[in-house]
């Protein structure tokens, strides 16, 4: 509980890039002892989302552009495993659920926040079949480490977000007539086109200043 609370926390832009985690603050804002807050930073500190530095001090990992380049061609390259292993696994079912966040109008997500949660729901959707659950733990991972530069970048026009599902459905006709190298190829273009720019990174590292 306390490690999801966190994690989400984060990931949802509820922290900023360089900020002090104060484990008293959190720990009595939860009701609950210093240890399960320890132990959900120790996690945290594995999966890339907070540093510890000298003096037991933990801050809200910061990214540079080497950062940035290093995640998303590490999250590409598993995306092109889990992918390729999904189209060749994916059943009707498989199918259906795509189909059902595929069919979810812009109109009705929730602002740019709800826009995120589809698309990281079709993501996870689109490699579920491949079965390959350590892959997926990790493209999941690599998406929490950027996830607070998409969310405090200045949100994205409509007409951008649209374009970004309809390339999902592109991908998914791919995925659904079986062509896995039509799919891959759709799929990391994609990705590609999401990679943070560096104004994104400035803006996110910059906002702790002004707290």
């Amino acid at each position: 509980m306390v490690l999801q609370t966190l994690r989400s926390a984060i990931t949802q832009g509820a922290f900023y890039p360089g900020q002090e985690i104060d484990e008293a603050a959190i720990a009595e804002g939860l009701q609950i002892s210093k240890m399960p807050v320890r132990q959900a930073i120790a996690a945290l500190e594995v999966e890339g989302l907070v540093t510890k530095v000298p003096r037991k001090k933990v801050y809200v990992t910061s990214l540079d552009s080497h950062d940035i380049e290093e995640i998303y061609t590490t999250r590409i390259a598993l995306e092109e495993v889990a992918i390729r292993a999904a189209v060749k696994k994916a059943t009707q079912r498989d199918y259906e659920m795509l189909e059902k966040n595929l069919a979810i109008p812009l109109s009705q997500m929730e602002g740019y926040v709800g826009f995120l949660e589809v698309d990281k729901e079709f993501h996870s959707l689109l490699y579920a079949p491949s079965g390959w659950q350590r892959v997926m733990k990790y493209l999941q991972q690599l998406r929490n480490n950027t996830a607070m530069y998409r969310i405090l970048r200045e949100p994205l026009p409509p007409e951008k977000l649209q374009v970004s599902l309809d390339e999902h459905r592109a991908i998914y006709e791919a995925y659904r007539s079986a062509d896995e190298e039509l799919t891959a190829r759709l799929l990391r273009e994609h990705t590609l086109r999401t990679v943070p720019s560096l104004k994104d990174i400035d803006m996110a590292n910059e906002a702790v200043t002004q707290q």
